[in-house]
């Protein structure tokens, strides 16, 4: 197979998964689509979608490579589409062609090779459901290396990193039930609204220091089966959490914790309930220095310029796997793409040339280990 040959290929390949495009837990099409294309090997489908591909090695010591596999929905012009608009796509071209490499290069690895096509990270579910439900997956597991595509404000294209420092983020939701009354005879009730409000004036005061690596923001506000006309007695509050560090998020919590048992404890004789719950919850990036050595190693050998780690307030699942799995030694490429827009943005577009400099970073990465 000639470079050109092989690029066309590329380039198809990542096509066809921006055609179905599918969102979490649904990648149906996805799954059967790469399954298929990379039916020469060993293949083991997880239960619901996605599927660990293994190349055996001399020995069953093993390197884990993982992609996701989900895209986004979006309402645009009153129709709902499905998009890589995180990249994904990208993510999952440079795995299945970092496979066809070994393959054209008849590339007989000394360690088992795993490949881990994941489903459900834009829901922060699928790393914890594979250490869960398909754990097996990490037998004799001794790297994992993730990759993500960055926007232009942390790396340019030709730029890579060796890591990428993820925070810690979760939805928060907050319920609070008091006495419904006519908007009419307000002293006849009990403003949920205004406890709600009262409560993130105090939320507001975590924010307000000068220190931006953690922060909590209400993103939703709704009124549970109020009219315009009445005061209601059932408020739903949802707020975004975040740090960049898993110690900063536990001591957040414990703070916006004991701010919620201050309120109880405030608005009890109204008999005013408040209850609260975390879903959603992501751990932040916990960054393996030999893992990372090795990516640095790999990229500067293909020349091209390193950065150590970028710091985002982002989150990513893949950091599920290393809170999860203390004995494996991960980290995540970060891949310079000459983004436009930013990620999640449905116009998001990068330079898929990247694909080509991602893969050839991997080999030599497999490479290097492998000596």
């Amino acid at each position: 197979m000639n470079s050109t040959t092989f690029k066309n290929e590329i380039k198809e390949i990542n096509t066809e998964l921006n055609n179905i495009a599918e969102v979490s837990w649904k990648e149906q099409k996805t799954t059967e689509y790469l399954a298929t294309y990379l039916n020469g090997y060993t293949i083991e489908r997880f239960n619901k979608t996605g599927f660990l591909l293994q190349i055996d090695g001399e020995k069953k010591d093993a390197i884990a490579f993982r992609t996701d596999i989900d895209a986004l929905p979006y309402r645009l012009n009153n129709e709902l589409k499905v998009l890589h608009a995180c990249g994904h796509d990208v993510h999952m071209t440079i795995l299945t062609g970092f496979i066809l490499k070994l393959k054209e290069m008849n590339y007989k690895p000394k360690h088992t090779l795993k490949f881990i096509f994941q489903p459900a990270e834009e829901l922060g579910e699928g790393a914890k459901y594979i250490v869960e439900h398909e754990r097996e997956v990490f037998d004799h597991v001794h790297y994992l290396f993730g990759m993500h595509v960055r926007p232009l404000n942390e790396l340019k294209k030709g730029q890579f990193s060796a890591s990428i420092q993820h925070g810690a983020s979760g939805t928060i939701y907050m319920d609070v039930i008091t006495k419904a009354g006519h908007a009419g005879r307000p002293w006849e009730s009990i403003n949920s609204i205004d406890i709600v409000m009262d409560i993130y004036e105090h939320i507001k005061r975590i924010n307000m220091g000068s220190n931006r690596n953690y922060s909590i923001k209400m993103t939703k506000i709704n009124t549970m089966n109020g009219q315009d006309n009445s005061i209601p007695g059932h408020v739903r509050v949802t707020f975004d959490i975040r740090a960049n560090y898993n110690e900063t998020m536990d001591e957040l919590i414990t703070v916006f914790n004991k701010m919620i048992d201050d309120s109880k404890v405030k608005y009890a004789e109204q008999d005013v309930v408040i209850s609260t719950r975390i879903d959603g919850y992501t751990v932040a990036a916990e960054i393996d220095t030999d893992a990372k050595e090795l990516l640095k190693k790999a990229i500067r050998s293909k020349r091209f310029e390193c950065v150590d780690t970028i710091y985002t307030p982002g989150a990513e699942d893949f950091h599920n796997y290393t809170y999860a799995l203390k004995d494996v030694k991960s980290t995540m490429l970060g891949i310079g793409c000459n983004m436009e827009h930013g990620l999640h943005h449905p116009e998001m577009r990068l330079d898929k040339s990247v694909i080509f400099d991602a893969i050839e970073i991997f080999y030599q990465l497999l490479m290097d280990i492998d000596k």
